[in-house]
């Protein structure tokens, strides 16, 4: 039985409206850009009254940082079903780039804004960033851990340790994005994150006997 008490639907409408200011706000950004996009421009966007949309957010900053934040919890998302993926190792190993480096380029990468939008993440939701940077690196640890006590890979045979495969394959993934004349198209950003899969497991991959 669904709640349907006062409380319970103030909650729901709340939900959307918050959900269709920030849809409302990702095109914006996408589109013009963060410095050309006024308060007015949300809330017409999104079919609420300005003044609704302040007793939502303080103001453009505050949407851009809830922005950023509901985006980096679907990254997440899509980071738990590819760890959870049945698959082997290296599309594992994709997927999980995908779905973090792959899902956030997809965003803007069609945006002519694209850096004044990366500057603006630094500048608003530096800390939201950090904190969502350091759990997916906690998440590839824990991937070649598992990997290589399930015999999948042998970091051992190797030479190398998690740590150290990691903290490549991150710096790898954030140099991939640029070419010679600026960031990436998605399609040519997702076939190096391939690339660097497919090279990372190679490196561990269990030797024949």
């Amino acid at each position: 039985m669904s709640d349907t008490t006062p409380e319970a639907r103030d909650a729901a409408e709340a939900r959307g409206k918050t959900a269709a200011i920030l849809d409302a706000a990702q095109e914006l950004f996408a589109a013009f850009g963060f410095r050309r996009t006024a308060m007015d421009d949300i809330a017409r966007a999104a079919g609420v009254a300005k003044g609704t949309l302040y007793l939502y957010f303080d103001g453009k900053e505050a949407v851009f940082r809830a922005m950023h934040a509901r985006t980096l919890a679907e990254l997440s998302c899509n980071c738990d079903h590819a760890e959870a993926a049945d698959l082997p190792f290296s599309e594992r190993l994709y997927l999980l780039l995908d779905a973090q480096c792959g899902k956030a380029h997809e965003r803007y990468a069609r945006s002519a804004h694209l850096l004044e939008l990366d500057d603006t993440r630094t500048r608003i939701g530096a800390d939201l960033g950090r904190a969502a940077d350091a759990a997916y690196a906690e998440r590839l640890l824990r991937v070649f851990r598992a990997a290589d006590a399930a015999g999948e890979i042998d970091l051992q045979a190797a030479g190398l340790s998690a740590q150290a495969v990691v903290e490549t394959l991150l710096a790898a993934t954030r140099g991939a994005k640029q070419g010679p004349e600026g960031p990436l198209e998605l399609a040519a950003y997702r076939g190096r994150l391939r690339q660097i899969a497919d090279l990372a497991a190679a490196a561990v991959r269990p030797r024949r006997t």
